[in-house]
C-alpha cells in the first residue's frame, strides 16, 4: 500500500510539473492579423502567455514599424497599403515560440472584435484616471493582457457638467414624439461641475481627469490601447459634456493625445433627431466618423445606441467597426439571455470590421452603474462562462466590466482561456448562429478559418441534465472527433452523438474538425 501511494504521489507530482512546464513555456495568442490605414499611427502588442522575461523578435516588419524586443509593443505607421507578412517570435528560459502575422494595411480597422476592458460596470459615475490606470496596472500584472486583452476604456463621465443656469438644461428638453433620449443632471454630480469647453474649444476634464491628456501615453507604455468616450448629443448619458457641434474639434483632441478608441453614446442627441429615421440615427454617427477619419491616428469607433433602428442593418455605412445591439446588459440570466438571443439570427452582418455588440461582459465583480459600487455578480459561475462563450460564438466585441481590485481566480480563469478566446477572434470573422433546439437544449454553431466548426451545447433548464449531441442538428453525420475548448482536451471519435452532462444554464464548446 505504501509503494502505491508513493506511485500515486509521484505520478501527481510528475505530471504537476509537466503542466508548470507547460505554462511556463511561451506562447504568442491572438488573432494572426491585424488591421490598420496607410499612413496613420497605430499600437500593437504581442499577447504572448509563458514566464517572464520573455523577449520577442520580428522578422519582415515593414518600413516605418519598429518593435520593443522586451515589451512586444509593436508602434509605427506604414505609407502603402497591403497585406504585410511578419515572422513573430517569443522566447523566454523554457522555450520558444514563432507564429505568422500579418498586418493589414487598408481601409479597415477592427478586423478582429476589439477586447478589452470598459470602467463604466466597475466604477460607474464614481470613475477617476487614478482608478482606471490602476486598473490597467492590475490587468498587467494578472496577465491579462498576455491573453489580448488590450484597450482600457474610460467611460462617462470624464468632462465637465455644465452649471444649472447653462442654457443647454432648457434647451435639451425638447425632442421629437418617440424618439429616444435619455440624459441626467442637472446638479446629480456635484463634484464634476464647471465650464465644459476653453477658449480653442477642447473639452475641459473633471476634476478627477485632470491629467487625462497624459492618459494614452500612460497606456501605451504599458502596451495598452487608450479609449475615451462621448455622446454625440450635447450631454452624456450622465449629464455631462457631450461633442454635438465640436465633433472635429473633439476628434481631434483624441487624436492628437493618442487615443485609439471612442465609445459614442446617443443618450441626449434624441433631442436633436428629428425622427427614427434610418438617415436621423445614422446622421451623428456618420458626422463623428468623417472626423475621426481625417485624423492621423487610427481610432476604432464604437457606436452605442442601443439597437435601434436594427442598427446591424447600416452600422457599417455610419462609419463604425462595432455597434451596440441592445440596451445596458446586467447581472442577470434573463438579461444577457436576452442580449445574446437577440443575436441568434443575425451573423450575415457580422464580418471582419463589422461587429454586432451586445454589451460589456457580465463576469466578475461588477454593478457600479446602478450602486456606484461594484459588488459580486447575480450569475453562477456557469452562467458567466456562458457569457463568455457566447460572446465569443458571436464574434462580438469582448470588454471586460469587473472590478479589477476584486479579481478572484475563478474569474480570471474565464478570461483566460485562449482556445475561447481563439473563437472569437478567429481572421474569418463570422458569427455563430443558433442552428437548432432539442429537448430545451439549443446548439448553436460558428464556423472558423481552418475549415473547423465549433459547437456551443447551451442547457437552458434550471437544473444539470444529460444532454444528448446528435451530430445531424449541425449538419454532420458519421464520426467525428471532438475537443472541448474550456478543459482543452481532446474527447476522442464519436459515431452519430455525443452524450455529455451539462449544469443548468451551463454551456459546452466543443470544436469539430475535419
Amino acid at each position: 500500500m505504501k509503494r502505491i501511494a508513493f506511485l500515486l504521489v509521484f505520478l501527481l507530482s510528475t505530471l504537476t510539473s509537466e503542466a508548470q512546464q507547460t505554462s511556463n513555456e511561451p506562447k504568442i495568442n491572438g488573432p494572426r492579423l491585424y488591421g490598420a490605414s496607410p499612413a496613420k499611427e497605430f499600437i500593437y502588442t504581442v499577447p504572448a502567455s509563458g514566464a517572464r522575461p520573455m523577449t520577442f523578435t520580428a522578422k519582415k516588419l515593414p518600413k516605418g514599424v519598429k518593435m520593443d524586443k522586451n515589451t512586444g509593443i509593436i508602434t509605427g505607421s506604414v505609407t502603402n497599403a497591403g497585406d504585410y507578412v511578419i515572422e513573430l517570435t517569443a522566447k523566454n528560459k523554457y522555450g520558444i515560440a514563432s507564429k505568422s502575422f500579418t498586418l493589414v494595411i487598408g481601409n479597415k480597422l477592427a478586423l478582429t472584435p476589439p477586447m478589452g476592458w470598459s470602467s463604466w460596470y466597475s466604477f460607474g459615475r464614481n470613475v477617476t484616471l487614478d482608478k482606471v490606470v490602476r486598473s490597467a496596472e492590475i490587468m498587467k500584472e494578472k496577465g491579462l493582457q498576455n491573453y489580448g486583452w488590450s484597450v482600457i476604456e474610460i467611460d462617462d463621465p470624464w468632462t465637465n457638467q455644465p452649471t444649472e443656469t447653462d442654457p443647454v438644461w432648457k434647451n435639451i428638453k425638447t425632442r421629437a414624439e418617440g424618439v429616444y433620449g435619455y440624459y441626467e443632471g442637472p446638479n446629480n454630480l456635484p463634484e464634476r461641475v464647471g465650464s465644459v469647453r476653453d477658449t480653442n474649444d477642447e473639452l475641459i476634464p473633471n476634476t478627477f481627469f485632470k491629467n487625462i491628456k497624459q492618459f494614452p501615453a500612460i497606456m501605451h507604455k504599458m502596451g495598452f490601447k487608450a479609449g475615451i468616450y462621448s455622446s454625440p448629443g450635447p450631454l452624456t448619458c450622465a449629464g455631462v459634456a457631450g461633442s454635438y457641434g465640436y465633433e472635429l474639434v473633439d476628434a481631434k483632441f483624441f487624436a492628437d493625445n493618442g487615443f485609439d478608441y471612442l465609445k459614442y453614446d446617443w443618450c441626449s442627441y434624441g433631442s436633436i433627431a428629428k425622427d427614427n429615421s434610418k438617415e436621423e440615427l445614422m446622421k451623428p454617427f456618420r458626422v463623428m466618423s468623417d472626423a475621426l477619419h481625417a485624423q492621423k491616428r487610427d481610432i476604432i469607433h464604437a457606436l452605442c445606441q442601443y439597437g435601434m433602428g436594427n442598427v446591424w442593418e447600416w452600422g457599417n455605412e455610419s462609419g463604425g467597426q462595432l455597434w451596440r445591439t441592445e440596451q445596458d446588459v446586467h447581472d442577470t440570466w434573463p438579461s444577457v439571455r436576452n442580449a445574446f438571443k437577440k443575436l441568434s439570427d443575425k451573423a450575415s452582418y457580422v464580418k471582419p470590421g463589422n461587429w454586432n455588440d451586445p454589451d460589456i461582459l457580465q463576469i466578475g465583480a461588477v454593478g457600479a452603474q446602478s450602486s456606484g459600487k461594484a459588488g459580486g455578480n447575480g450569475l453562477t459561475f456557469e452562467e458567466q462562462r456562458t457569457v463568455m462563450s457566447m460572446w465569443c460564438m458571436l464574434s462580438a466585441p469582448l470588454l471586460i466590466g469587473a472590478n479589477m481590485e476584486l479579481m478572484d481566480e475563478a474569474t480570471l480563469s474565464l478570461l483566460t482561456n485562449e482556445e475561447v478566446i481563439a473563437v472569437n477572434q478567429d481572421a474569418l470573422g463570422r458569427a455563430g448562429s443558433l442552428v437548432k433546439t432539442i429537448d430545451n437544449t439549443e446548439f448553436w454553431t460558428k464556423q472558423m478559418e481552418d475549415g473547423s466548426l465549433v459547437v456551443g451545447m447551451l442547457n437552458l433548464a434550471n437544473e444539470t441534465r444529460t444532454v444528448k449531441f446528435p451530430f445531424s442538428a449541425v449538419q454532420l453525420q458519421g464520426t467525428q472527433k471532438l475537443r472541448n475548448l474550456w478543459t482543452k482536451s481532446d474527447l476522442g471519435s464519436f459515431k452519430n452523438e455525443f452524450e455529455t452532462s451539462i449544469p443548468a444554464h451551463g454551456i459546452i464548446m466543443l470544436q469539430i474538425k475535419k
